[in-house]
């Protein structure tokens, strides 16, 4: 029976600490210590020499310690089943790398402080939906990658063998072919290269058209497609559950214990009233 109690009141405390750290107060205080990292770190790195570079050291280290804590109550509110959640391995992750500056072997780290922002992501239950659907896309999108880069390697083959004789400031060799090519992808200044190349070959738009109807209008838009169709996929699964209605959820549940515990007492009550008749 102690055992059971002390496992109770262990639950009790794990399911307040839930209820604590996914309040919407306490998820603002979080966002509003990650906007505030967000502009030391950019004051840091300006060197402005608006505030003193000791002040920024000490809130950096505040910050840190409030991340420690926030990360610390999570563990203890989840338990074992914290490290089961992608997101919060990424938070943990991104604390945890903000530890390694802290000593001097690790000080090279320092540069990667700047993760910390990233937990926006973790805040926004919405960023959360477009990296999932961003992840989700890797596959289709490597294979696309795949093939615009046998086609960027062909038409690299073509234009240097066409046009490396009469322009070899874009035609030179395989490499800068492929550069050109990949600047004309991206449809940057491609008409300063389509002119330079057919003042010397006239016929060379033809090579232009192919390659850019291939490369730009097919090849990158299927790029947005396989993003927008992984974001809509995301979208019907329904979105996240809010801190709402979890904490809803955690106040039912403490709600349903109290009433357990009332039964029983009421259980044991008539039993001892039963013995006694």
């Amino acid at each position: 029976m102690g055992d059971a109690g002390q496992d109770e009141r262990v639950q009790v405390m794990r399911e307040r600490l839930r209820v604590l750290v996914e309040h919407p107060l306490f998820q603002g205080v979080i966002l509003a210590v990650i906007l505030i990292n967000a502009v030391v770190l950019g004051l840091e790195a300006a060197k402005t020499g608006w505030i003193a570079q000791s002040v920024l050291d000490q809130t950096d280290s505040l910050i840190l310690v409030i991340f420690l804590f926030e990360i610390t109550l999570r563990i203890i509110a989840w338990g074992p089943a914290f490290f089961t959640r992608a997101w919060n391995l990424f938070d943990f992750a991104v604390v945890a790398i903000s530890v390694f500056p802290l000593m001097k072997s690790f000080n090279v780290l320092r540069a990667f402080r700047v993760f910390r922002v990233l937990r926006l992501i973790t805040v926004f239950p919405q960023l959360r939906s477009v990296v999932a659907a961003l992840l989700e896309s890797i596959p289709g999108i490597s294979l696309v990658g795949a093939l615009l880069l046998i086609i960027l390697f062909v038409a690299s083959v073509i234009g240097t063998n066409l046009y490396g004789a009469g322009v070899p400031l874009y035609w030179g060799d395989l490499f800068t072919s492929m550069f050109t090519l990949f600047k004309v992808m991206t449809l940057e200044s491609w008409p300063d290269v389509a002119q330079a190349t057919m003042a010397v070959y006239p016929n060379a738009w033809i090579f232009f058209l192919i390659y850019i109807l291939l490369a730009t209008f097919t090849m990158l838009n299927l790029f947005v497609a396989i993003i927008v169709s992984a974001m809509e996929k995301e979208a019907m699964q329904g979105p996240p559950p809010t801190r709402a209605s979890t904490e809803e959820v955690h106040a039912v549940l403490l709600e349903v214990r109290s009433m357990r515990a009332e039964m029983a007492e009421l259980a044991a009550r008539m039993e001892a009233e039963k013995e006694g008749k």
